[in-house]
């Protein structure tokens, strides 16, 4: 890779386009003082990313574009562009040529441009740290800073021998890791702070999202629970009304088979007491017993009169009474006795004892044997006998009526017997039908109940707002179970109360709560696990770091003893790392250590750097440098009157140097040395015209020889 190009267009005093072609491994500029040859220098250093204004001898960018003079307006921009040969691919790009360009304007706006893209100062010094072109700029020395890498503090040194050894991409993977690594780190802390401060109102939103969840596992048991008491409650009722009509069926049969068989009892009842009623005792039947009992009574008065006046008669009369008489006597005694027995009115009695009472008197002396007197008259006796077959005769028609009245009675009483015996099966069947009647007032107390049962089974249905098609489920096994299962109802029913309202939106708030907690700790597990890597990655940097530049300044040390003993003619020079020391903390302070130089000039006693003439500083510094250079050569190297302190004697070694190197890398010198520029193969000359433009001829050694040899 080499430097192609490099095109300055209103940079300080180039207010027109120029361009320098370096075909050359090296390319000398040359010019009298303030034609503008250092501004060449400024133009490169500042391309590659400079940041220091007092470097590039200016105090601001606008101080960068052309000014203009008396002959020449001022420019409103400066652009420098530099072009690489990148055939071998040193750049990580996919391009042959590499374009670096950088745009000032006045107002102060930078831009950088590569291959007519605009990126990043950062995306600038990334590339060039590849192949060794760091913002130390080691690899360009600017007029008068020829011993600047022995003034050098040793830890400047240090960077200046990475950046030459290519290190410097790694110092950068380390700087944007130790970057990476800071921003993780106060990362880490946010999010564990952002977690803190998550986790009371996190721990807060748990328990309400608990409280929730339970809320909703009691809803949803309450739910599952009503829907299968609601299911079996009505399959219960169902069953207990089927239940109840099967109950009753026997008993509405029952009664009406007890009521049919009162009617017809009751039926027959009436017609019997019809018949009852039909049958009475004949009232001509009575009259003619009561004539019948009045002329009886009439022909024993007669008959006892009669009687008495055959007794009157023969009361002085004495014999003996026959037993015929005397059972004639008696027989109408007894029938008398028997009539009177028919009577029922006490006067008729009260009359016939009386007769009764003559006919014993007459019979007891007839027992004593007292002799009847002799009727008088045979009138009397008949009489007598007509008064007692009258009296026979009457008592027949009463017998007779008797009979017959007796009959009637007895038909009456049996038919008062079968309605005694009737009214005796109705009031049994009576008594069985209010037995029926009262189980059927039992069955609708209980259809009443099934009735209020459904009732507040709607109800609860209504109260617990179930809706849709209720399901039949399984009966209930008995009351107990369907008390235990209202009974748990009721305390799920409590717990929700006691759970009270939560607004749905907490377990949402809780749910997006927890996801970004969650979210927060995979977080900072993938930060933890950044800053482990991270942490891993800068501990592989830093071995790399230390093995490549040990090994480096190794060669490096050996390279500068080489040329150091080339420019003085011997002596000795050596590199070596001081280690830094460590502070109060144990820790290592990086500002202190670094790499020292030592040297032992020939034929002198040296004791430090700052013995040395300037014409050996000088010697040493690009015998350092070189070293650098020829190590890990950048793409180029420039050096600004590197040789300005030097004699005849050391500019003679000076160019064979720069011979040896270039056959490293591509060289661009400016000088005013003669034998340096002999050693160039390419010359540019920059003038300074009346319009105060620096302008540049060119000349290429060969083509001059070559013309020179044909003239």
């Amino acid at each position: 890779m080499q430097l192609k190009s490099l095109t300055l267009s209103g940079f300080k005093s180039f207010g027109k386009t120029t361009i320098f072609e370096f075909s050359s491994p090296v390319t000398a500029i040359v010019g009298p003082n303030g034609s503008g040859k250092s501004n060449v220098v400024e133009a490169i250093r500042w391309v590659l990313g400079e940041q220091s204004m007092k470097s590039l001898r200016g105090k601001k960018g606008e101080d960068l574009i052309f000014n203009g003079s008396e002959l020449s307006a001022r420019l409103g921009r400066a652009e420098v562009k530099l072009v690489f040969d990148n055939s071998q691919r040193r750049f990580p790009l996919e391009f042959d040529d590499v374009v670096v360009a950088r745009r000032v304007m006045r107002d102060g706006t930078n831009e950088y441009v590569l291959n007519g893209s605009v990126v990043r100062l950062k995306d600038i010094y990334g590339m060039l740290a590849v192949v060794g072109l760091g913002s130390t700029q080691h690899h360009i020395i600017s007029q008068g800073e020829v011993d600047r890498i022995l003034w050098a503090s040793p830890r400047e040194r240090q960077e200046m021998i990475e950046e030459s050894l290519g290190l410097k991409e790694y110092h950068l993977k380390k700087r944007e890791a130790e970057r990476k690594l800071a921003e993780t780190a106060a990362n880490v802390r946010q999010v564990d702070l952002q977690r803190k401060e998550l986790a009371p109102h996190l721990k807060y939103l748990a328990l309400q999202s608990e409280k929730m969840r339970a809320h909703e596992d009691f809803k949803k048991e309450l739910d599952e629970k009503v829907r299968r008491y609601i299911s079996c409650e009505h399959a219960t009722i169902i069953a207990l009304e089927q239940m109840d009509r099967e109950e009753e069926k026997p008993f509405l049969e029952k009664r009406k088979e007890l009521e049919h068989e009162i009617s017809v009892l009751t039926h027959e009842i009436h017609a019997a007491e019809k018949t009852y009623s039909g049958v009475h005792m004949n009232k001509e039947i009575n009259e003619k017993l009561v004539d019948l009992d009045e002329k009886q009574k009439n022909l024993n008065r007669e008959l006892g009169r009669v009687e008495g006046a055959l007794l009157t008669e023969g009361n002085n009369e004495v014999g003996t009474v026959s037993p015929a008489e005397f059972l004639r006597e008696l027989g109408d005694a007894i029938l008398f006795v028997d009539g009177l027995m028919q009577k029922d009115s006490f006067e008729s009695l009260k009359s016939g004892l009386k007769d009764i009472k003559v006919m014993l008197e007459s019979l007891r002396k007839l027992c004593r044997g007292e002799k009847r007197a002799k009727e008088g008259d045979s009138g009397l006796r008949e009489k007598k006998r007509v008064l007692g077959e009258q009296l026979r005769e009457i008592e027949k028609k009463i017998n007779d009526l008797r009979e017959q009245q007796q009959e009637e009675t007895t038909k009456r009483e049996s038919i008062l017997g079968e309605l005694r015996e009737q009214e005796h099966h109705i009031r049994e069947y009576e008594h069985e039908l209010e037995s029926v009647r009262e189980k059927l007032r039992e069955v609708e107390f209980a259809k009443e109940k099934r009735h209020e049962r459904r009732a507040e089974l709607a109800n609860f249905i209504r109260d617990m707002r179930i809706d849709g098609e209720q399901k039949t489920g399984n009966v209930f096994r008995d009351d107990a179970e369907r008390h235990t299962l209202v009974r748990a109802i009721e305390r799920l029913r409590i717990k929700l109360e006691e759970a009270g309202g939560i607004d749905g939106s907490v377990l949402k708030e809780f749910d997006e709560t927890k996801n970004r907690d969650e979210f927060l700790e995979r977080e900072l597990e993938d930060l933890r696990k950044a800053v482990r890597s991270l942490e891993g990655l800068m501990k592989e940097l830093d071995g790399t770091l230390k093995e490549k530049f040990v090994g480096g300044l190794r060669k490096i040390n050996e390279q500068f003893q080489s040329y150091f003993k080339q420019m003085f003619g011997g002596g000795k020079a050596s590199l070596y790392a001081v280690k830094p020391e460590k502070n109060e903390d144990g820790e290592e302070d990086n500002t202190a250590g670094g790499v020292e130089i030592s040297v032992d000039v020939p034929r002198k006693r040296l004791r430090s750097l700052d013995m040395l003439s300037g014409g050996e500083r000088a010697l040493t510094s690009v015998a350092l440098l070189f070293a650098m250079s020829a190590i890990h050569p950048p793409p180029f190297l420039v050096l600004d009157e590197t040789d300005a302190a030097l004699d005849e004697a050391n500019s003679g070694r000076y160019g064979d140097l720069v011979d040896e190197l270039s056959r490293k890398l591509q060289l661009v010198i400016i000088t005013h040395n003669r034998q340096t520029m002999e050693h160039a193969g390419a010359l540019f000359g920059v003038t300074m015209d009346s319009a105060g433009f620096s302008r540049i001829l060119s000349l290429k050694f060969e083509e001059a020889k070559e013309y020179a040899s044909t003239e």
